[in-house]
């Protein structure tokens, strides 16, 4: 497992290539929902080794990133969400990319960062982790954390499952 730092440590399982990449472009693109369970198993195994190792509480709340609506609606729900709820382990959804983000396709990492918007829709308790699917720039990692953050929410960092 990977360490990435941006302005809080993720965590990452694997590159966003090969078998990694095929299984998450099935899972969210073509709706390929008996993947969910596999991959929520192996999020929950991570986090179990996070506790173990003292980065994370053994309680820890799962907050999944948050994804445009469009892609939400699209897709059936929200892939992330699935398998954050698979894992078994407490799972909060509530976050959301405003109306106002621009398309992050073609912008650069500052742009993105600059231009990210995320609204917090409800209150989480005690101590969180952010997941989400694929890290590219941390963009939205980034903005997630500063609003969970900014309304009093111990962020102990992020996972995910691939890194782009």
């Amino acid at each position: 497992m990977a360490r990435l730092d941006l302005d809080l440590p993720v965590w990452t399982l694997s590159p966003y290539d090969g078998p990694h990449r095929n299984v998450l472009i099935a899972l969210k693109e073509h709706g390929r929902s008996d993947l969910v369970a596999f991959v929520g198993a192996v999020v929950g195994a991570s986090i179990s080794y996070l506790a173990a190792q003292g980065e994370v509480e053994h309680d820890i709340t799962l907050v999944p990133a948050p994804t445009r609506a469009t892609s939400r609606r699209r897709r059936g729900g929200d892939p992330v969400e699935r398998v954050c709820n698979a894992s078994r382990l407490s799972t909060f959804p509530c976050l959301q990319i405003s109306s106002r983000t621009p398309d992050s396709v073609g912008q650069t990492a500052q742009q993105r960062k600059l231009n990210m918007r995320v609204e917090l829709v409800r209150q989480p308790r005690g101590s969180v982790l952010i997941i989400d699917d694929v890290v590219t720039t941390g963009a939205t990692i980034s903005a997630s954390a500063n609003v969970l953050r900014a309304a009093g929410v111990q962020v102990r960092g992020a996972l995910t499952y691939c890194q782009a």
